[in-house]
């Protein structure tokens, strides 16, 4: 017969999350985070609208920016 799960065990194998974890996780992104998702985000919608206009210069180059650059760089940072 299966164990019944303890109360407050959030973690698999019953380990709690410690409030040192927690804060460190909702540090983890901060305002510079969500700014360049925003300007990655911002950056990848000119792309896409470009790219329905017909540019095969600008489009691409606003694409790799946003997708291979900024998106990556926001959440390493």
């Amino acid at each position: 017969m299966a164990k019944p799960k303890e109360k407050g065990a959030s973690r698999k194998g019953g380990r709690k999350i410690s409030r040192e974890e927690l804060q460190s996780a909702t540090r983890a992104f901060s305002q510079k985070n969500l700014l360049l998702f925003l300007v990655a985000l911002i950056v990848i919608i000119i792309g896409h609208v470009s790219l329905g206009m017909g540019s095969i210069t600008f489009a691409p180059v606003c694409l790799v920016l946003g997708y291979c650059i900024l998106v990556p760089l926001a959440i390493i940072i």
